[in-house]
């Protein structure tokens, strides 16, 4: 999209009032004013362009940077942020302190800055009340950018990156899983990427510390996606309360720089009291310093409350003042110097929150037009409100408002509020957030308020508000068992999980639903271990009658087991039971999809496994069941990857497509990566090198900034188990090694899962490369014991390959035909051909004797199964053997089969053994060449040929999960390995 996005006008995002705590004159490093006028954070201004484009907005004059004392280190830091992002290298700037530091003052300065580089700019502004509101940070960004545009300039607005943030809120599920949320957070970012694509954007947000946790969690999303992105984030937020949540993550993450501004010195406050007229004497100016701490906005307070006392600030006398007075003598004595209608009032705003509507404060504190009129003209003339949209001039300001009213009447203007909001039909969510603060019986229709927030908030990913509204639903409602287990699942989302059992299990008392103790037992699992979360499934199923319910309970109860080592024989022998059943539900399908898995591990016969993972996968059925849960994709994955493993590679292939197609248009990351890996299995079962690699590389791409959950974990090691088979392939083992060391780097503290295990197999493969045999025994041994510890040995992950390999070269020639026999049991054991045939060449290796007539039957069987590479290799080796026992004549057409073959798959390593071995028979092969397309790496291929079918980079970048900037990079290397100056050239290059 061309659209620049929404930008805004002001220098500060809060109004200006009159001169009073915190004002700020030339030079001062205090905050201005706090609130946002009637343009609102987000509106156009600085640095756009004309409305010439869809999106884009009128250009409207940069601000000025008018001086800031004592912030030069600060605002360098900032400087250097803005340059970096202007390069196309995004940064992250956390600036964090304590109220009246001064942040919001270097938030405004950021702006101008951008402003004046012509940065487009989005800002927003926390706000206690609209915290518990879901996405209201991101929608105070968006919605009040185009606010102040009507007609056709609006619906440009709307047709571009707007728009499409709008939808993704829109559209979020109503009680997402973290798949769900993933998708949304990246349909977002994707909306960042786009608002940046025509000129560096700069994103603040003041006040982070009460922003919505479901923005805060986008913002982090984002801050770990900026690095190759035009983009500046710009968070100012007091110190998180605590080393969780979002808003920690993203003041500590390492993308993050920290800007902690400090108090500023003695000398520095008197310039800044200096600027409002009058400059203090040296001993005022001490104690000022003394009273304030260095604090910039409470230092204005106390210069105000002298100048209300006629206190001259140049008599040193007044010094002796100012120890008595603290900010919250002030902020008293500046309400009790107005009327009490000005002091209702203002309670009422401040209970109301940000710039709030002035009719609906002058409802709340029930005052009339006239005395509403009065009200706001005397707090405004007191410095307590800021202009007409009764804005503090600074949180602290309003702060002190709210402590001074009292827990009791705080509660009372909620009600007030709440009431008032209700009969206007206001949103739920704006509703429940006075609700949530007022007294019981407020509302009649508050458990119905509580519930509707609820699910918003639960749809925007915060489950803690969630769980609070819904716990007051229940004060309110305490009779009402779907409350409770509405309850019950948002506290398991929150982590709570005892109290979430609490809650489920009252539920499920009272309801028939089996969700309720399936899920109670999933808390269980948390509380007390899955030991006890599967006796408590058992006895559920025990209790329940034969209805749909209980086959829920069960299938349940086998993901539970399917978990755990202990229980795996219980698990085997309890998904026996259900090899009949036809895949018609998404419980059929779950017992189904872990029954193939297991009968994949446990050797089955692979027709068997094969049937069975049909039916689970019914068509893509499973596949939609899977999308949106974490967990159930897991479970499509290791269906399908069974599927394939027993041959099953047309139903895998349309499986995989499918899926891949419903995932570009509307998955997540992770989900990307997840689909990449099982076509990268189906890629090297068929021997496509090249596919396998580009979709290894393009799942590790997806995850990269993602967080090391147990299955991103077992992502990045699957696709970098695939990628070192093909860099094995390729020969080239410092590939690999590098590949294995990017994996060990990141995940030096990750608990091991069964993909980890996984990975000796090729470490073992990269020792017998540089003919360290003891090291690749080890290893190999390594997979042996941590597979027998899981209770199992599929042959299609071949630890004993590079054992046998090993031991031959360690002159253990027995115990490599010992193992070499063991696999070739276990490969008939399973039946699909591709094993059988890799075993029979490995046995041709460890049984010299035998050599020839088992490389004979291994490419008879590897003729009937889809393994092209397997086939190439077991070719390569029957020629090499019979050349060696000098049937030179019979060893050609097996050579120069294998060469066609390994070409045909990538495998340059073999294809140049299988010339060797020609030209040692005197035959003089075509050399492989590498210029032109053969020389691009997969990531490169894929991305020139979806360059060259007319695809644009941000549609190529949007398929592959991969930023704009990622594919530029892509095509300028591919331009110059191809010989090209551009698109025009690729099909031809490509052909």
């Amino acid at each position: 999209m061309s659209a620049p996005g929404p930008v805004d006008p002001g220098p500060a995002g809060r109004r200006p009032g009159p001169p009073g705590p915190g004002s700020s004159g030339p030079g001062s490093s205090g905050p201005v004013s706090r609130r946002p006028g009637s343009a609102g954070p987000g509106s156009a201004g600085p640095g756009s362009t004309g409305p010439s484009s869809p999106g884009a907005f009128p250009p409207e004059p940069a601000d000025p940077l008018p001086g800031t004392l004592e912030r030069d280190r600060e605002l360098a830091r900032i400087t250097a942020a803005l340059d970096s992002a202007a390069a196309g290298e995004g940064r992250v700037v956390v600036i964090e302190g304590r109220a009246g530091i001064g942040k919001t003052r270097l938030v405004q300065d950021t702006r101008a800055l951008a402003g004046q580089r012509r940065f487009g700019r989005l800002q927003a502004i926390g706000d206690v009340l609209e915290s518990a509101m879901p996405w209201g940070v991101v929608r105070q960004m968006v919605e009040r950018s185009v606010s102040r545009y009507r007609g056709e300039v609006r619906e440009r607005i709307l047709a571009g990156p707007p728009g499409d943030a709008l939808t993704a809120l829109d559209g979020a599920a109503a009680d997402p899983s973290e798949a769900e949320l993933a998708r949304t957070l990246h349909a977002l970012w994707w909306v960042a990427v786009d608002l940046s694509a025509t000129r560096p954007l700069l994103i603040t947000v003041d006040d982070a510390h009460w922003a919505d946790p479901s923005s805060l969690r986008f913002l982090a999303y984002l801050s770990r996606r900026i690095a190759d992105l035009p983009i500046a984030l710009v968070v100012a937020t007091r110190p998180p309360g605590g080393n969780t949540g979002p808003l920690a993550q993203l003041s500590v993450s390492r993308q993050a720089e920290r800007l902690l501004p400090r108090p500023l010195t003695e000398h520095a406050l008197g310039d800044l009291v200096a600027a409002r007229g009058v400059r203090p004497a040296p001993e005022v100016a001490a104690a000022l310093h003394a009273a304030g701490g260095g604090n910039p906005f409470l230092t204005g307070v106390l210069v105000d409350e002298l100048d209300a006392l006629a206190l001259p600030l140049d008599d040193p006398r007044t010094a002796d003042r100012v120890g008595g007075l603290g900010p919250s003598t002030v902020f008293r004595a500046a309400l009790g110097r107005v009327p009490a209608d000005a002091v209702l009032l203002a309670g009422a705003a401040a209970v109301l929150g940000t710039a709030g509507d002035p009719w609906l404060a002058g409802e709340v504190a029930d005052l009339g037009a006239d005395e509403l009129a009065r009200a706001v003209e005397a707090l405004v003339a007191a410095n307590v409100l800021a202009g007409e949209q009764l804005a503090f001039p600074h949180p602290v300001v309003r702060e002190a408002v709210l402590a001074d009213l009292g827990p009791v009447a705080r509660a009372a203007l909620h009600a007030r509020a709440a009431t008032r909001l209700w009969t206007a039909k206001a949103p739920a969510e704006r509703v429940a957030a006075h609700l949530s603060r007022a007294p019981r019986g407020t509302l009649p229709e508050a458990a119905g308020v509580l519930r509707r927030a609820a699910a918003a908030l639960l749809a925007a990913g915060d489950p803690h508000t969630a769980a609070s509204h819904l716990r007051r639903a229940v004060e309110e409602r305490p009779d009402d068992p779907g409350l409770r287990a509405e309850l019950g699942r948002a506290l398991l989302r929150t982590g709570d999980a005892a109290g979430a059992r609490e809650e489920l299990r009252a539920a499920a008392a009272a309801l028939p639903d089996a969700e309720l103790p399936a899920a109670a037992a999933s808390a269980t699992a948390a509380v007390d271990g899955p030991d006890a979360a599967i006796a408590e499934l058992v006895e559920a199923v025990s209790r329940r009658g034969p209805d749909a319910g209980r086959l829920h309970l069960e299938a349940r109860l086998a993901v539970l087991r399917s978990f755990s080592p202990n229980h795996r024989r219980a698990a085997s022998a309890h998904l026996g039971g259900y090899a009949s059943l036809a895949g018609r539900t998404p419980d059929e399908r779950t017992l189904l999809g872990l029954l193939a898995q297991t009968g994949r591990y446990e050797v089955w016969p692979a027709s068997e496994v094969a049937a069975t993972a049909l039916r689970a996968l019914s068509n893509g059925a499973y596949f939609d069941d899977a999308t949106g849960s974490t967990d159930a994709m897991v479970a499509w994955v290791v269906a399908l990857i069974a599927l394939v493993a027993a041959d099953g590679v047309e139903e895998g292939r349309r499986e995989v497509e499918r899926a891949r197609s419903r995932v570009r248009a509307h998955g997540s990351p992770v989900e990307y990566a997840m689909v990449a890996n099982a076509h990268s299995f189906l890629s090297w079962r068929l021997g496509d090198l090249g596919a396998m690699a580009a979709d290894a590389e393009g799942a590790l791409a997806a995850v990269r900034d993602e967080d090391p959950a147990p299955h991103v974990v077992a992502l990045r090691a699957t696709a970098t188990h695939f990628l070192t088979y093909q860099g094995l392939e390729r020969g080239d083992p410092v590939g690999v090694a590098e590949a294995l060391a990017r994996f060990d780097a990141l995940h030096q503290e990750t608990p091991r899962i069964m993909p980890t295990i996984w990975l000796h197999e090729p470490r073992a493969l990269l020792a017998l490369a540089g003919g360290d045999a003891r090291t690749a025994r080890e290893e190999a041994f390594r997979q042996r014991d941590a597979q027998a510890q899981a209770e199992l040995d599929p042959p299609s992950v071949p630890w004993r390959d590079p054992a046998v390999r090993a031991a031959l070269l360690l002159g253990d020639e027995d115990g490599a035909l010992e193992l070499a026999r063991e696999q070739l049991a276990l490969a008939r054991k399973w039946g699909a051909a591709t094993e059988v045939g890799a075993a029979l060449r490995l046995l041709a290796h460890a049984d010299a004797r035998r050599r020839v007539g088992l490389l004979v039957e291994s490419v008879a069987v590897l003729e009937a199964s889809p393994a092209r590479l397997h086939l190439a290799k077991s070719l390569a080796d029957l020629g090499e053997a019979l050349r060696v026992a000098r049937r030179r004549a019979d060893a050609r057409e097996p050579l120069h089969r294998a060469m066609e073959l390994a070409a045909a798959c990538g495998a340059t390593a073999l294809r140049r053994r299988a010339a060797e071995a020609l030209e040692a028979l005197g035959d003089r092969p075509r050399r492989l060449v590498l210029p032109g397309a053969e020389a691009l790496t997969a990531s490169e291929r894929r991305v020139a040929d979806l360059a060259a079918l007319g695809r644009a980079n941000r549609e190529i970048a949007q398929e592959l999960f991969v930023t704009p900037k990622t594919v530029e990079n892509h095509l300028g290397r591919i331009y110059t390995k191809l010989g090209i100056s551009g698109r025009r050239d690729l099909a031809r290059a490509l052909a």
